[in-house]
């Protein structure tokens, strides 16, 4: 997928159609496509220099994952961010996350240890406070990816690639983090850093759950909520995406 194809767990993808479909996808997630931005055939068409079959084949899979909204004979836009569906997501990754910790975490390798303790250091890292808004959230998707790719759990690695991966690294319009919750992050991440150590898969479970539901799933609903009550009272705003 583009430039974070290395850090998540997604399929090589060599047929036209998904090197089309790789490339608009990280355009979306990335932001650098926005929310109800229009989607030209015959743009894509010259950019890519590629047929119509291979754009219309990765557009209609995008629709399909909901990260595009087609009207026919009317538009083909970018899909706006629904924060109570992300919220939705989350909470399904983190019983995920949950479950696979319990299962892989004890028979973890000192390699595997390793490599994770090296994900919480790039996410500790006080350089990232200065990147990208974007990096953070690869490395934060990184981290829990890992964990559920070391259970070998099939179902589960499909419908983290398939279904949520798309959506779960998606830049998601947000206030600036509060120092008190960033400085809960950090503690909750130095305590992940002696769980993986232990083997400990529960503590790892009762960890993750607080965190993302504080850190994640709250601001997400809270974001939702206000979202919604603004519709209501401007009704000019129904149909726009949040933030605008």
């Amino acid at each position: 997928m583009g430039d974070i194809s290395a850090s998540l767990p997604i399929r090589p993808r060599q047929l036209i159609r998904d090197q089309v479909f790789a490339t608009l996808a990280e355009e979306i997630i990335s932001g650098r496509m926005q929310p109800l931005e229009e989607i030209r055939d015959q743009d894509l068409q010259a950019e890519y220099g590629v047929s119509r079959t291979p754009i219309r084949e990765a557009l209609n899979r995008l629709a399909d994952l909901g990260l595009i909204e087609v009207s026919t004979n009317r538009f083909t836009r970018v899909a706006p961010v629904d924060l109570d569906a992300q919220a939705d997501r989350v909470e399904t990754a983190v019983a995920m996350i949950g479950y696979c910790a319990i299962k892989a975490v004890p028979t973890y390798t000192v390699d595997q240890v390793a490599s994770l303790h090296a994900r919480i250091d790039g996410l500790l890292d006080p350089h990232l406070a200065r990147s990208p808004r974007r990096e953070a959230i690869r490395l934060w998707y990184a981290l829990w990816s890992e964990i559920v790719l070391s259970a070998g759990n099939q179902t589960m690695i499909d419908i983290l690639d398939g279904q949520l991966a798309l959506h779960l690294t998606r830049t998601v319009p947000a206030q600036p983090v509060a120092e008190e919750l960033l400085d809960y992050i950090r503690a909750a991440l130095g305590e992940l850093r002696a769980l993986l150590e232990r083997r400990d898969g529960e503590g790892v479970r009762a960890l993750i759950e607080p965190l993302f539901l504080r850190s994640t799933i709250e601001p997400l609903r809270a974001a939702a909520a206000l979202a919604a009550a603004s519709a209501s009272s401007d009704p000019m705003r129904i149909g726009r995406s949040p933030g605008e």
